[in-house]
């Protein structure tokens, strides 16, 4: 199972017609593969998410650094844990585009929410397609919402108490039954029932997603303890950034 997801990841080339939520960026993945193979490893099933997930262009994948504030009092909270924990995941390194500080977040959003997920990751929405040979070609997942406070909404939509977002992240069902857990850039998927404020993105297709990956969502009752970097460089820069968007925007 998960040799044969690493398989069609690591084979995907081109096609000559372009799927169509990969449309921008996607040549300049390929052409940059030459130059710097190391870093594209499976850029093209990233690419297909280009427009599905909000990203207009590629940059550097290591421009944008990931992180978290920890709640002072995260020790008095119960931890939401996945059921997909224990399940293989396959991680894509992508490039996209990166938010470094609250201003330029905000701008880049066309949606700011606090919400919380309806429903267990594992009872989301789950998309994925693939080419006519078998290889991977685009996937995501469809995550639903209570929304508490919209900060930030397009003039003329009116959102309402719920919302249904993407997120770079699906749960792959192969023949045999099977399941491989596929995510972007190292994206952890938002947990049932916790609260999180959101930064999304208008994918051009009806659709919003988060934008910025594990940067553009920040949990706030401190029971998504994934929500939190390991690298120490990566959890001292999202301390940062959550820190200076909880303070422009007065949320808790």
């Amino acid at each position: 199972m998960s040799n044969k997801i690493k398989q069609e990841v690591e084979k995907i080339d081109i096609p000559k017609e372009l799927h169509k939520r990969s449309a921008m960026g996607v040549l300049k993945a390929k052409n940059e593969r030459q130059r710097k193979r190391k870093n594209v490893k499976g850029i093209v099933v990233a690419a297909g998410l280009l427009v599905s997930i909000g990203i207009l262009s590629l940059v550097n994948h290591d421009f944008v650094q990931n992180s978290t504030t920890p709640d002072s009092d995260r020790h008095t909270v119960d931890v939401t844990e996945s059921a997909t924990d224990s399940m293989h995941t396959v991680d894509i390194q992508a490039n996209y585009i990166g938010y470094e500080t609250a201003d330029k977040l905000s701008q880049g959003a066309d949606i700011i929410l606090v919400a919380s997920p309806i429903d267990d990751f594992t009872n989301r929405d789950h998309q994925s397609t693939k080419y006519e040979d078998g290889t991977l070609q685009d996937f995501y997942t469809l995550t639903k919402l209570n929304i508490e406070r919209i900060i930030k909404q397009p003039e003329g939509i009116n959102i309402g108490s719920q919302m249904e977002v993407i997120e770079p992240v699906s749960i792959i069902t192969e023949a045999d039954k099977q399941q491989t857990k596929v995510t972007v850039g190292g994206y952890r998927e938002m947990k049932q029932g916790r609260r999180y404020i959101m930064f999304l993105g208008n994918n051009g297709m009806g659709g919003y997603s988060i934008i910025n990956m594990n940067n553009g969502k920040f949990n706030l009752d401190g029971g998504d303890a994934q929500d939190i970097p390991t690298n120490t460089e990566e959890k001292a820069f999202k301390e940062r950034l959550k820190k200076d968007i909880l303070l422009k925007f007065n949320v808790k």
